[in-house]
């Protein structure tokens, strides 16, 4: 398959200035347009970014803080983005650790790109990365891969036992079809064969609907247990 890479738009993600400077000058060489290349100082504004606008493909730094690469690649993967979970995701690192890589390829990355990037090597992993068939992403199948990150710990972790704990209903059951994105579980949803998908307390997305609605014979989900007053938490996006 041929790839046009001036009509990709590509996220840069990484702390370091210099680090996106290279990668950006070596983008516009390999024919990307400027005006295609979006930039990010760390994974908090990458995850914006993702929400804001459409991107073709990522390359971000691993080791990051609050949110490092591994954070930002499950946010996606798990439909916690306006962009499709299935996005190609390539990361930059200077020394990828073992455990890192491990954790990489359960969230279905694209490959990695040693630091600083050698031109030939940033081109052919990214013609790769663009040019084979996307998988079929589940976004509820990588909730319980963990990162290791005290923002995963508490997107994942914390936050949804907070949300479950506060609850004191079980809810209204509502067809799928009118459920809105950003409503709360009041029950924990699981599909036709008892698999857990999303616990209670968690706020479903608008891409995890889709999902639902889309594959119902995967699914098997006709209904769903919700709050009266659904709310969406500044971890998930609204639309």
């Amino acid at each position: 398959m041929t790839v046009d890479f001036s009509r990709m738009r590509v996220l840069v993600v990484d702390d370091q200035m210099l680090v996106r400077s290279l990668v950006t000058q070596v983008l516009r060489v390999m024919g990307f347009l400027q005006e295609n290349i979006s930039q990010a100082v760390d994974g908090t504004f990458a995850k914006r970014t993702l929400e804001a606008k459409p991107i073709d493909i990522v390359l971000c730094d691993v080791q990051m803080e609050p949110m490092n690469g591994l954070d930002v690649l499950k946010d996606l993967r798990c439909g916690r983005t306006n962009n499709p979970p299935n996005l190609p995701f390539v990361f930059l690192s200077g020394h990828p650790e073992k455990s890192n890589i491990v954790i990489a390829a359960q969230l279905h990355t694209d490959g990695f790109i040693i630091k600083p990037p050698k031109p030939a090597d940033m081109e052919k992993t990214l013609r790769q990365a663009l040019g084979r068939q996307r998988p079929e992403i589940d976004p509820f199948s990588y909730y319980k891969i963990a990162t290791g990150t005290m923002y995963d710990l508490h997107t994942f972790g914390v936050l949804i036992q907070q949300a479950s704990q506060s609850l004191d209903e079980d809810g209204v059951k509502a067809p799928l079809a009118v459920v809105r994105p950003g409503s709360v579980l009041a029950r924990d949803l699981f599909n036709h064969t008892g698999q857990l998908l999303l616990q209670r307390g968690s706020a479903i997305t608008k891409t995890q609907l889709q999902v639902l609605r889309q594959f119902p014979e995967r699914f098997g989900v006709a209904e769903i247990a919700i709050c009266a007053e659904p709310a969406v938490t500044p971890d998930t996006p609204s639309a």
